[in-house]
């Protein structure tokens, strides 16, 4: 009698609890509150101008009245300024395929709050989300609610009228985030006299003498190879990996990262990319090394791509680390068909070096991967294509538009 006596006031307790978190208001700022429209990234073609900006996880909070960031969707917000005589029609699956409705932001944030205050955050969503048309003369703005995305957001923003139609494409640094990339100086990375500079027969040569294979950090143990060399200035690099899917990485240059990383040139990579793929432990990685070589003036980069394919827990990823698929030649051909249908590739070449590389077997835990035989048999040389990039008129992002600055041929 007693214990169930116990029981009910338990119960009763946990009613009154739950009843109390139902009964939590909903506050929101404004967007004016915060520097959303003085950090816009502008551009402009004709009669029509368009704003973008992305709140960090702070101003996103604060604007919206609930940690939004947390459940992977990330706002980007617009201005859109329509000078012309016709009315325009924006299409949000050109910022995102699959984004998300104002309303279902909204009923993903539901839990805890009263029934009023669900209804006034349902209206905030909704007021808040970027129109589907701008007027002729008029100007409209608001919020696409996106999936998060680390590092610079790359994204397209497409215009249709009756008579026209309008591409913008835009790469805009997000506010507290730092890539690893940032933290180096390329224009200082090899002296005058390090750098040289070829034409196309003589790159083909020089080929042959970039090394096979990186090492680790003593120089001593041989690493994994490498089979793509890419053509490009720093900054089209950059926005062409953005523009296919790749996405910047952040904190890979402390201690731990530095003892286990791949070393080229006396140094660990010069940016790490990743492309998502089903898990964060299921993915595609690339490394890059500026070379200190140019082919006619363009930067050229030694890239190292790594297809990881997970392990079936945690814990088993945790204590082996982890793998990754000993065919390197399918990570390289990936990289490729990205960049092809990317529409990113001015020229394609491939240059036979060797056939098999077989590394020897491991001893410690420097290259924590399952496989001994790594198969590559080809490098390609992807130049990126300087027509698609000259679309793009944001600043450039970290340190990567001073490639060419102060590097000439010796």
């Amino acid at each position: 009698m007693i214990g169930k006596i116990f029981h009910i006031l338990f119960l009763s307790i946990v009613l009154i609890a739950v009843s109390a978190c139902a009964n939590q208001p909903y506050h929101h700022e404004s967007t004016h509150s915060y520097p959303i429209r003085e950090r816009a990234v502008i551009q402009s073609e004709g009669d029509i101008s368009i704003s973008v900006s992305v709140p960090d996880t702070d101003e996103a909070k604060a604007i919206f009245g609930v940690p939004i960031y947390k459940r992977g969707i990330q706002p980007v917000w617009l201005e859109i300024v329509n000078n012309s005589p016709e009315r325009l029609r924006f299409a949000p699956t050109s910022l995102d395929p699959i984004y998300f409705s104002p309303l279902e932001v909204s009923y993903m944030h539901r839990k805890g709050f009263s029934k009023e205050a669900r209804a006034q955050m349902d209206r905030r969503f909704h007021d808040s989300a970027m129109p589907r048309q701008i007027p002729a003369g008029e100007t409209r703005s608001g919020y696409v609610f996106t999936h998060a995305s680390p590092g610079t957001k790359s994204f397209t923003i497409d215009l249709f009228s009756a008579g026209t139609d309008y591409s913008f494409a835009f790469f805009v640094t997000v506010p507290g985030f730092v890539p690893d990339h940032a933290e180096i100086d390329f224009k200082t990375l090899y002296t005058h006299e390090e750098v040289h500079d070829y034409d196309m027969a003589g790159f083909r040569v020089a080929l042959a003498d970039i090394p096979i294979t990186t090492t680790d950090q003593t120089g001593q143990q041989t690493g994994l190879p490498f089979g793509t060399v890419i053509v490009g200035d720093g900054i089209n690099v950059l926005k062409a990996l953005l523009r296919a899917g790749w996405y910047e990485t952040s904190g890979m240059r402390n201690a731990d990262q530095q003892d286990k990383a791949q070393y080229l040139f006396g140094r660990t990579a010069d940016a790490v990319f990743r492309f998502k793929r089903n898990s964060k432990r299921d993915r595609n990685e690339l490394f890059l090394w500026m070379a200190p070589i140019q082919v006619d003036g363009k930067p050229v980069w030694l890239a190292q791509i790594r297809q990881f394919i997970g392990r079936k827990t945690r814990l088993e990823h945790v204590i082996f680390g982890a793998r990754i698929d000993p065919n390197i030649d399918v990570s390289r051909d990936f990289f490729l068909q990205n960049m092809w249908y990317s529409q990113n590739l001015e020229q394609r070449a491939m240059v036979v070096q060797c056939m098999t590389c077989v590394l020897p077997p491991v001893k410690n835990g420097w290259r924590k991967t399952s496989f001994r035989n790594i198969s590559t048999t080809t490098r390609w040389r992807l130049f990126l294509t300087r027509s698609i990039c000259r679309r793009y008129s944001s600043p450039a992002t970290g340190n990567w538009g001073k490639l060419t600055r102060g590097m000439t041929a010796s």
